[in-house]
């Protein structure tokens, strides 16, 4: 008797348990509706393919996420930027694009927005490449590379990417000069985020797209307009139309340039603090040179694409001029001088420039330059 109940129990105990067959299955629906759960409360976003007639651009500063970006949008601003992010190289080498705001903050502001009225139709909401001081892309990645990394970053969540490439506080930083590869991935990925329907934007300082010469440069650590301005320190990060090069390449791949005048020492810093000129007449002639001047730029002196040679550029349609903030008055024209020479100019019926944009929110503190700015139109 004992032989066999040692036998017997020896049995059970070396048998695994199994949990009866109704069990499992609940177990397997219980998880099946979990993720099915999870997956209805991830947000889901499209990003759409089309632009406001007139444009209030509004950059946020570096990382930033909050609720001055609701307050703009209520305001007049139709086109929200935010900063920024990089095309670099993972640890085993593949494309990658990295940084920019919380992920999280930017789909709750993006949410917030369109319940009360400001959806995806009516706000577009792009990422900016690069800033002061930031690395040019890792180039040993190609465009097409690059384009599936913005897709697997964005995932539907921006309409597209602004280019904001600048050069570097040191003056000896590589990043003060743009390589002839940095300037084609520029124009390349251009031309597929475009063809696949994105936004596409670039923000050049005045210097690097400049209307009144012809030079060309890939350095970005020039003195301008003359040695003899005094400032202290001096500045000497001015360019010669670095940007011309992927635009003068794929003209059609952007659909608004964002012009920085207010770059230290820039041309309409030169003639309202030095030469006196009044800040709305001075913008009147800058809007019209813009409107009416072909961007014409010579790239025979340059070794790497000399064979352009002297190119004519047609950019009337995609003209945003920009301001500092200035604590919401504007620099280093006022919003409200801006606002009157876009009128000047709209009384002489010769065509317009396509809107404005600000550097930045977090510097706009009471939200006062979005309401100026979209009074003109």
């Amino acid at each position: 008797l004992s032989t066999r109940l040692s036998t017997r129990l020896s049995t059970r105990l070396s048998t695994p348990l199994q949990p009866p067959p109704h069990r499992k299955q609940s177990n397997m629906m219980s998880l099946l509706k979990l993720l099915l759960l999870l997956t209805a409360l991830k947000p889901s976003f499209s990003f759409q393919s089309t632009l406001p007639e007139k444009l209030v651009v509004a950059y946020q500063s570096w990382s930033e996420c909050d609720d001055k970006v609701i307050s703009a949008v209520q305001n007049g601003v139709n086109v929200v930027i935010w900063f920024a992010a990089n095309l670099e190289s993972s640890e085993d080498g593949s494309a990658l694009m990295a940084g920019g705001p919380n992920r999280t903050c930017v789909e709750e502001k993006i949410g917030d927005l369109a319940q009360l009225g400001y959806g995806r139709d009516k706000v577009t909401h792009l990422i900016s490449v690069g800033g002061w001081d930031a690395s040019h892309p890792d180039t040993s990645n190609s465009a097409q590379e690059y384009f599936d990394a913005f897709e697997a970053f964005s995932d539907g969540l921006y309409d597209g990417l602004d280019w904001d490439l600048e050069g570097n506080d040191a003056l000896t930083s590589q990043w003060n000069y743009f390589s002839k590869e940095c300037l084609l991935l520029m124009g390349d990925l251009s031309q597929l985020l475009h063809d696949a329907g994105y936004i596409v934007s670039m923000a050049p300082p005045e210097s690097y797209l400049d209307i009144q010469t012809t030079e060309f440069s890939k350095y970005v650590n020039l003195t301008y307009p003359s040695d003899d301005w005094n400032i202290d320190p001096p500045f000497s990060y001015h360019g010669h139309n670095a940007y011309a090069l992927p635009l003068a390449m794929h003209p059609d791949a952007f659909d608004f340039i964002n012009f920085q005048i207010y770059e230290t020492k820039s041309h309409a810093s030169y003639n309202t603090t030095i030469l006196g000129t009044e800040q709305a007449d001075y913008l009147v002639s800058y809007i019209n040179m813009l409107l009416h001047t072909p961007l014409t730029v010579d790239f025979s002196t340059d070794e790497d694409f000399s064979s352009l040679g002297l190119q004519t550029i047609d950019i009337q349609d995609k003209i945003v001029v920009g301001f500092i903030a200035a604590g919401g008055i504007g620099g280093p024209i006022t919003a409200a001088n801006a606002t009157k020479a876009y009128q000047q100019v709209e009384e002489m019926g010769e065509g317009n420039i396509r809107g404005w944009f600000y550097w930045c929110l977090a510097d706009d503190g009471d939200g006062l330059l979005p309401g100026v700015l979209s009074s003109a139109f």
